[in-house]
Protein backbone atom coordinates (compact mmCIF):
# COMPACT_ATOMS: atom_id res chain seq x y z
CA UNK A 1 0.00 0.00 0.00
CA UNK A 2 1.00 3.44 -1.17
CA UNK A 3 1.77 5.33 1.69
CA UNK A 4 -0.27 8.78 2.12
CA UNK A 5 1.54 11.84 1.69
CA UNK A 6 0.39 15.25 3.51
CA UNK A 7 -0.21 17.85 1.08
CA UNK A 8 1.43 21.48 1.55
CA UNK A 9 -1.37 23.31 2.49
CA UNK A 10 -2.20 20.92 5.36
CA UNK A 11 1.27 21.48 6.67
CA UNK A 12 0.40 25.08 6.30
CA UNK A 13 -2.26 24.55 8.03
CA UNK A 14 -1.11 22.96 11.04
CA UNK A 15 1.93 26.05 11.14
CA UNK A 16 -0.54 28.52 11.08
CA UNK A 17 -2.84 26.61 14.18
CA UNK A 18 0.72 26.34 15.73
CA UNK A 19 1.86 29.48 15.58
CA UNK A 20 2.76 30.92 18.88
CA UNK A 21 1.02 34.55 18.20
CA UNK A 22 -2.23 32.82 16.87
CA UNK A 23 -2.12 30.62 20.26
CA UNK A 24 -1.54 33.61 22.47
CA UNK A 25 -4.56 35.46 20.58
CA UNK A 26 -6.62 32.27 21.11
CA UNK A 27 -5.55 31.79 25.07
CA UNK A 28 -6.00 35.48 25.35
CA UNK A 29 -9.66 35.49 23.94
CA UNK A 30 -10.81 32.64 26.12
CA UNK A 31 -9.40 33.44 29.13
CA UNK A 32 -11.13 37.10 29.21
CA UNK A 33 -14.15 35.87 27.93
CA UNK A 34 -14.14 32.75 30.76
CA UNK A 35 -13.14 35.33 33.82
CA UNK A 36 -15.80 37.76 32.76
CA UNK A 37 -18.35 35.38 32.30
CA UNK A 38 -17.42 34.05 35.94
CA UNK A 39 -17.32 37.15 37.37
CA UNK A 40 -21.32 38.12 38.43
CA UNK A 41 -21.74 34.60 39.02
CA UNK A 42 -18.91 34.72 42.10
CA UNK A 43 -20.28 37.06 44.06
CA UNK A 44 -23.88 36.66 43.34
CA UNK A 45 -23.95 32.77 43.51
CA UNK A 46 -27.92 32.88 44.87
CA UNK A 47 -29.00 34.61 41.81
CA UNK A 48 -26.65 31.90 39.62
CA UNK A 49 -28.20 29.24 41.42
CA UNK A 50 -31.64 30.80 40.49
CA UNK A 51 -30.32 30.65 36.71
CA UNK A 52 -29.47 27.02 36.86
CA UNK A 53 -32.74 25.80 38.09
CA UNK A 54 -34.29 27.49 35.42
CA UNK A 55 -32.72 24.91 32.90
CA UNK A 56 -34.89 22.27 34.82
CA UNK A 57 -31.70 19.93 34.14
CA UNK A 58 -29.89 19.19 37.56
CA UNK A 59 -31.20 17.43 40.13
CA UNK A 60 -31.97 19.98 42.79
CA UNK A 61 -29.04 19.28 45.29
CA UNK A 62 -26.52 19.62 43.04
CA UNK A 63 -27.61 23.30 42.00
CA UNK A 64 -26.04 24.85 45.07
CA UNK A 65 -22.67 23.08 44.58
CA UNK A 66 -22.56 23.78 40.86
CA UNK A 67 -23.69 27.56 41.48
CA UNK A 68 -20.85 27.82 43.76
CA UNK A 69 -18.14 25.87 42.23
CA UNK A 70 -18.37 26.70 38.55
CA UNK A 71 -17.76 29.84 38.75
CA UNK A 72 -14.53 29.34 40.33
CA UNK A 73 -13.89 27.15 37.77
CA UNK A 74 -14.27 29.36 34.76
CA UNK A 75 -12.27 32.19 36.96
CA UNK A 76 -8.80 30.05 37.42
CA UNK A 77 -9.43 28.90 33.89
CA UNK A 78 -9.52 32.16 32.70
CA UNK A 79 -6.20 32.85 34.54
CA UNK A 80 -4.54 30.06 33.30
CA UNK A 81 -5.51 30.33 29.90
CA UNK A 82 -4.33 34.03 30.14
CA UNK A 83 -1.17 33.15 32.20
CA UNK A 84 -0.09 30.58 29.31
CA UNK A 85 0.32 28.31 32.14
CA UNK A 86 -1.16 24.45 32.06
CA UNK A 87 -2.31 25.26 28.72
CA UNK A 88 -3.27 21.82 27.89
CA UNK A 89 -5.13 21.62 31.24
CA UNK A 90 -6.61 24.81 31.20
CA UNK A 91 -7.41 23.99 27.96
CA UNK A 92 -9.43 21.02 28.80
CA UNK A 93 -11.42 22.41 32.17
CA UNK A 94 -12.50 25.19 28.98
CA UNK A 95 -13.75 21.86 26.91
CA UNK A 96 -15.24 20.39 29.36
CA UNK A 97 -16.89 23.40 30.68
CA UNK A 98 -17.94 24.26 27.18
CA UNK A 99 -19.53 20.71 26.65
CA UNK A 100 -21.41 20.99 29.37
CA UNK A 101 -22.55 24.46 28.50
CA UNK A 102 -23.97 23.52 24.98
CA UNK A 103 -25.44 20.72 26.54
CA UNK A 104 -27.24 22.54 28.77
CA UNK A 105 -28.48 25.18 25.94
CA UNK A 106 -29.46 22.60 23.24
CA UNK A 107 -31.46 20.81 25.88
CA UNK A 108 -33.33 23.86 26.93
CA UNK A 109 -33.44 25.06 23.25
CA UNK A 110 -35.09 21.44 22.51
CA UNK A 111 -37.35 21.66 25.48
CA UNK A 112 -38.78 25.37 24.27
CA UNK A 113 -37.53 27.34 27.54
CA UNK A 114 -37.54 30.43 27.42
CA UNK A 115 -35.04 31.23 29.80
CA UNK A 116 -31.58 33.50 29.76
CA UNK A 117 -28.26 31.35 29.45
CA UNK A 118 -26.68 32.90 32.68
CA UNK A 119 -23.42 33.06 31.39
CA UNK A 120 -22.40 36.57 31.09
CA UNK A 121 -25.08 37.82 33.05
CA UNK A 122 -28.02 36.74 35.71
CA UNK A 123 -31.26 38.47 34.15
CA UNK A 124 -34.27 36.01 33.85
CA UNK A 125 -35.42 36.27 30.52
CA UNK A 126 -34.39 36.07 27.65
CA UNK A 127 -35.46 34.68 24.25
CA UNK A 128 -34.71 31.51 22.02
CA UNK A 129 -32.43 33.56 19.78
CA UNK A 130 -30.37 34.42 22.47
CA UNK A 131 -30.01 31.02 23.27
CA UNK A 132 -29.14 30.02 19.53
CA UNK A 133 -26.37 32.68 19.32
CA UNK A 134 -24.81 31.40 23.07
CA UNK A 135 -24.63 28.10 21.30
CA UNK A 136 -22.63 29.07 18.59
CA UNK A 137 -20.77 30.99 20.90
CA UNK A 138 -19.89 28.41 23.01
CA UNK A 139 -19.00 26.19 19.49
CA UNK A 140 -16.01 28.91 18.60
CA UNK A 141 -15.32 28.86 21.95
CA UNK A 142 -15.11 25.00 22.13
CA UNK A 143 -13.02 25.09 18.75
CA UNK A 144 -10.47 27.42 20.13
CA UNK A 145 -9.85 25.51 22.91
CA UNK A 146 -9.55 22.29 21.13
CA UNK A 147 -6.91 23.92 18.69
CA UNK A 148 -5.22 25.43 21.94
CA UNK A 149 -5.17 21.65 23.32
CA UNK A 150 -4.04 20.24 19.94
CA UNK A 151 -1.39 22.71 18.54
CA UNK A 152 0.08 24.44 21.61
CA UNK A 153 3.62 23.59 22.39
CA UNK A 154 4.74 21.82 19.27
CA UNK A 155 7.40 22.69 17.01
CA UNK A 156 6.58 20.37 14.09
CA UNK A 157 8.43 20.81 11.23
CA UNK A 158 7.57 18.96 7.67
CA UNK A 159 9.46 16.11 8.34
CA UNK A 160 7.93 15.36 11.89
CA UNK A 161 4.12 15.42 9.74
CA UNK A 162 5.56 13.67 7.59
CA UNK A 163 6.81 10.97 9.83
CA UNK A 164 3.60 10.89 12.02
CA UNK A 165 1.86 10.45 8.36
CA UNK A 166 3.84 7.61 7.90
CA UNK A 167 3.14 6.03 11.46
Amino acid sequence: MERERISDSTINMIKFLENKYLQILLRLILGVIFIYASLGKLFRPEDFAKAILRYEFLPLYFVNIVAIIMPWVEFFTGILLILGIYKKASSVLASISLVVFLIALTSAFARGLDISCGCFSLEETSTKGDIIYRIAEDILMLIGAVIVYKFSDKKKTQETVSTEAIN
